[in-house]
């Protein structure tokens, strides 16, 4: 597989584009993973970040109903439109997927998304992750079902933190869904290698949060603003309230004020968002 993606680079004059993050994925067991990892039935609809040569694209065709494929670059569109070409299922799109809203792009390919949704199966480029879970979960009007994703080992685990060592990543995903690792990913089973391994990571379960998940975030953002920091302190000083009424305000919600925010636990996040005064917000 390694020799074959080469190969055809080399006949359509094209080498891997070290600022769009190219790495393919060589390791066909790596593939049969991801795509297991999240369960395609017959019925669904996978969304593909990145899809470069299309060696996992092909393998979603064969399952789902209907492939979404964005890719950015023009060069890998060429490809994907020669080496798709009898995948009747597979819709190849030129876009940057950060700057694309969802609804739109079902809308303009003219696919109705089901109660069951949509599901994003990709191994993207490692400097997206971060700006893919924000745009998918926390800024898309409709939401996946499911994401299935190969992604730096280190992020991955970030991801799947626990307190006393949550981050705002960790947070930004479970308040959505269950994050699971699902398997290393050597980085031999990339070609170019990169310089770190990765992994599967799968969110399931994802469901719309019945709180105001601006005000949530601006909370979150205030309460990691410096991490080493206790949390009473970080409040006070991103909301410009006073120490004393700030760990007040945390003593009402049974939140220790001498906490860092890594030790919180996202229900806690919620509470004091919930039932916190509005002091807390007097800049919204």
């Amino acid at each position: 597989m390694p020799n074959e993606i080469k190969q055809l680079l080399e006949k359509h004059s094209i080498t891997p584009n070290k600022v769009l993050g190219q790495n393919f994925l060589t390791d066909k067991n790596a593939v049969s993973a991801l795509i297991k990892s999240v369960n395609i039935a017959k019925e669904d609809i996978i969304l593909e970040i990145g899809p470069g040569t299309g060696a996992i694209t092909k393998e979603l065709a064969k399952k789902a109903r209907q492939v979404i494929a964005i890719e950015k670059d023009e060069n890998m569109v060429n490809i994907l439109q020669k080496e798709l070409e009898e995948s009747k299922n597979v819709h190849i799109v030129q876009k940057d997927i950060l700057k694309t809203e969802i609804k739109e792009l079902f809308e303009s390919l003219e696919i109705e998304i089901q109660n069951s949704g949509y599901k994003v199966v990709s191994a993207p480029p490692y400097y997206l992750t971060g700006r893919l879970f924000r745009h998918f979960l926390e800024n898309s009007e409709i939401k996946p079902e499911a994401i299935a994703l190969i992604i730096q080992k280190e992020v991955a685990q970030k991801i799947c933190a626990i307190p006393p060592d949550m981050n705002l990543l960790a947070i930004s995903v479970q308040l959505y869904g269950k994050p699971k690792i699902i398997q290393k990913v050597s980085k031999n089973a990339f070609w170019p290698k990169p310089e770190v391994d990765s992994a599967i990571l799968t969110v399931a379960n994802i469901r719309q949060p019945s709180i105001n998940e601006k005000l949530f975030f601006k909370l979150l953002r205030a309460g990691f603003s410096s991490p080493r920091k206790q949390l009473s302190g970080n409040l006070s000083r991103e909301f410009n309230v006073s120490k004393q009424k700030t760990e007040q305000l945390l003593k009402s919600v049974h939140i220790n004020p001498k906490k860092r925010a890594q030790a919180l636990q996202i229900e806690e996040w919620i509470t004091l968002l919930e039932k916190a005064p509005g002091l807390l917000y007097n800049n919204k």
